[in-house]
Protein backbone atom coordinates (compact mmCIF):
# COMPACT_ATOMS: atom_id res chain seq x y z
CA UNK A 1 0.00 0.00 0.00
CA UNK A 2 0.81 3.66 -1.05
CA UNK A 3 -0.57 6.69 0.83
CA UNK A 4 -0.64 10.33 -0.51
CA UNK A 5 -1.76 12.75 1.73
CA UNK A 6 -2.41 16.67 1.39
CA UNK A 7 -3.57 19.56 2.99
CA UNK A 8 -4.21 23.25 2.77
CA UNK A 9 -5.91 25.94 5.16
CA UNK A 10 -7.23 29.04 4.86
CA UNK A 11 -10.13 31.10 6.68
CA UNK A 12 -13.14 30.17 4.67
CA UNK A 13 -16.32 28.19 6.18
CA UNK A 14 -16.62 24.77 6.29
CA UNK A 15 -19.42 25.00 3.73
CA UNK A 16 -17.58 27.00 1.47
CA UNK A 17 -14.34 24.65 0.72
CA UNK A 18 -17.40 21.97 0.48
CA UNK A 19 -18.97 23.79 -2.28
CA UNK A 20 -15.32 25.04 -3.56
CA UNK A 21 -14.84 21.37 -3.80
CA UNK A 22 -18.42 20.66 -5.52
CA UNK A 23 -17.94 22.88 -8.12
CA UNK A 24 -14.14 22.32 -9.10
CA UNK A 25 -13.78 21.48 -12.36
CA UNK A 26 -10.84 18.64 -11.33
CA UNK A 27 -13.32 16.48 -9.31
CA UNK A 28 -15.23 14.12 -11.61
CA UNK A 29 -19.33 15.05 -12.18
CA UNK A 30 -20.45 11.60 -11.02
CA UNK A 31 -18.42 12.12 -8.01
CA UNK A 32 -18.70 15.94 -7.50
CA UNK A 33 -22.75 15.14 -6.39
CA UNK A 34 -22.27 12.24 -4.50
CA UNK A 35 -23.70 13.99 -1.68
CA UNK A 36 -27.08 13.62 -2.94
CA UNK A 37 -28.55 10.35 -2.92
CA UNK A 38 -25.90 7.51 -1.33
CA UNK A 39 -28.28 4.79 -3.11
CA UNK A 40 -27.31 5.63 -6.14
CA UNK A 41 -23.60 4.98 -5.79
CA UNK A 42 -22.75 1.63 -6.11
CA UNK A 43 -20.38 0.92 -8.79
CA UNK A 44 -20.13 3.84 -11.05
CA UNK A 45 -18.21 3.85 -13.62
CA UNK A 46 -16.19 7.60 -13.50
CA UNK A 47 -13.46 9.15 -15.64
CA UNK A 48 -10.49 10.26 -14.13
CA UNK A 49 -6.88 12.01 -15.34
CA UNK A 50 -3.66 11.32 -13.59
CA UNK A 51 -0.66 12.10 -14.99
CA UNK A 52 -2.65 13.46 -18.35
CA UNK A 53 -3.73 10.00 -18.86
CA UNK A 54 -7.33 9.11 -18.91
CA UNK A 55 -8.74 6.35 -17.43
CA UNK A 56 -12.47 4.44 -16.16
CA UNK A 57 -12.35 3.13 -12.68
CA UNK A 58 -15.05 1.62 -10.90
CA UNK A 59 -16.39 3.73 -7.97
CA UNK A 60 -18.36 3.29 -4.63
CA UNK A 61 -19.11 6.18 -2.58
CA UNK A 62 -18.24 5.01 0.82
CA UNK A 63 -19.24 7.90 2.94
CA UNK A 64 -20.89 11.66 2.59
CA UNK A 65 -20.93 13.88 5.40
CA UNK A 66 -21.76 17.29 4.02
CA UNK A 67 -20.00 19.84 5.06
CA UNK A 68 -17.61 17.63 6.38
CA UNK A 69 -16.38 14.40 3.91
CA UNK A 70 -16.53 12.55 1.22
CA UNK A 71 -14.61 8.71 1.21
CA UNK A 72 -15.47 6.42 -2.06
CA UNK A 73 -12.91 3.49 -3.18
CA UNK A 74 -12.50 2.59 -6.97
CA UNK A 75 -10.56 0.21 -8.64
CA UNK A 76 -9.33 -0.19 -12.27
CA UNK A 77 -10.26 -2.67 -14.43
CA UNK A 78 -10.64 -5.52 -11.76
CA UNK A 79 -10.35 -5.15 -7.88
CA UNK A 80 -7.07 -5.89 -6.80
CA UNK A 81 -5.46 -4.73 -9.62
CA UNK A 82 -4.95 -1.31 -8.95
CA UNK A 83 -7.12 0.08 -6.07
CA UNK A 84 -7.65 3.44 -4.36
CA UNK A 85 -9.47 4.53 -1.51
CA UNK A 86 -10.45 8.42 -1.62
CA UNK A 87 -10.86 11.29 0.62
CA UNK A 88 -11.54 14.89 1.40
CA UNK A 89 -12.13 15.88 5.30
CA UNK A 90 -13.08 19.22 5.79
CA UNK A 91 -12.48 20.21 9.62
CA UNK A 92 -12.63 23.61 11.29
CA UNK A 93 -10.85 24.61 14.51
CA UNK A 94 -11.96 27.05 17.13
CA UNK A 95 -9.28 30.14 15.32
CA UNK A 96 -11.62 29.86 12.33
CA UNK A 97 -8.91 27.89 10.38
CA UNK A 98 -10.54 25.37 7.95
CA UNK A 99 -8.07 22.74 6.99
CA UNK A 100 -9.08 20.32 3.66
CA UNK A 101 -7.17 17.24 3.82
CA UNK A 102 -7.23 15.41 0.47
CA UNK A 103 -5.81 11.41 1.21
CA UNK A 104 -5.85 8.52 -1.27
CA UNK A 105 -4.55 4.88 -0.34
CA UNK A 106 -3.45 3.18 -3.50
CA UNK A 107 -3.14 -0.89 -3.84
CA UNK A 108 -2.83 -3.90 -5.97
CA UNK A 109 -1.02 -5.54 -7.63
CA UNK A 110 0.08 -2.74 -10.21
CA UNK A 111 0.84 -0.87 -7.87
CA UNK A 112 4.95 -1.17 -8.23
CA UNK A 113 4.38 -0.36 -11.71
CA UNK A 114 2.01 3.09 -11.22
CA UNK A 115 4.74 4.91 -8.97
CA UNK A 116 4.73 7.66 -11.73
CA UNK A 117 0.42 7.44 -11.73
CA UNK A 118 1.28 7.99 -8.04
CA UNK A 119 3.69 11.02 -7.87
CA UNK A 120 1.67 12.76 -10.83
CA UNK A 121 -1.72 12.03 -9.01
CA UNK A 122 0.01 13.68 -5.29
CA UNK A 123 0.89 16.59 -7.61
CA UNK A 124 -2.88 16.77 -8.90
CA UNK A 125 -4.25 16.78 -5.22
CA UNK A 126 -1.84 20.12 -4.46
CA UNK A 127 -2.96 21.89 -7.36
CA UNK A 128 -6.45 20.82 -6.91
CA UNK A 129 -6.37 21.59 -3.05
CA UNK A 130 -4.92 25.17 -4.13
CA UNK A 131 -8.22 25.82 -6.49
CA UNK A 132 -10.21 24.81 -3.85
CA UNK A 133 -8.94 27.19 -1.65
CA UNK A 134 -8.48 30.19 -3.65
CA UNK A 135 -12.55 29.44 -4.76
CA UNK A 136 -13.35 29.06 -0.97
CA UNK A 137 -11.92 32.30 -0.20
CA UNK A 138 -13.14 34.35 -2.86
CA UNK A 139 -16.49 33.13 -1.26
Amino acid sequence: MQTIHTEVSNKASPESVWKARVASPAIPVKIRNANTRMEDWADQNVPMRSGGRGVTLTVKVLAADPPRQIRWKGYLWISGLFDGEHSFEIRADDRGITKLVQRETFSGHLLPFLARTVRDTKQEFERMNAAIRDAAAKG
